[in-house]
């Protein structure tokens, strides 16, 4: 049994306003988002729990970083060049990509709340972004 959620978008395209739970490929049920339903708190302990791996996303919306979580996939990149490879919004996207997963990891947000996950962001990032937010503390 392998639970996984995908997270689904509002009209506005943008905004995430539900998830539905899946066995495998089997739906199992829809999950508003809303801090007081109890389903959704189990997703986000779930998440808490599993990281990434629970996730299923395969769209990327307008390629910005948002509360769907494809940013953190070890694929992102990937997603990012696939959908607007000759685009040349692309690395202004990319940029953000990176810049937003450097903040997160020095924050210690979700989902880097640990140095052995945030450690290889923090260490890969650019110096040119790192420059850009010097002003965060230093992570322990």
């Amino acid at each position: 049994m392998t639970i996984k959620y995908k997270p689904h978008r509002g009209f506005d395209n943008l905004t995430i306003v539900s998830y539905s739970k899946w066995d495998d490929s089997t739906f199992l049920m829809a999950i508003p988002k809303d801090e007081a339903n109890m389903d959704y708190q189990q997703y986000l302990e779930d998440f808490k729990s599993h990281g990434m791996s629970i996730l299923i996303i395969d769209d990327i919306g307008d390629g910005v970083p948002d509360e769907s979580m494809w940013q953190y996939l070890d694929n992102a990149e990937q997603l990012l060049t696939d959908k607007y490879g000759s685009d040349p919004s692309l690395h202004d996207k990319m940029t953000a990509l990176r810049e937003d997963r450097y903040v997160r990891a020095m924050e210690a947000k979700t989902p880097y709340e640990s140095m052995k996950v945030a450690g290889p962001v923090i260490d890969t990032t650019s110096q040119e972004i790192k420059d850009k937010y010097r002003h965060l503390p230093m992570r322990r």
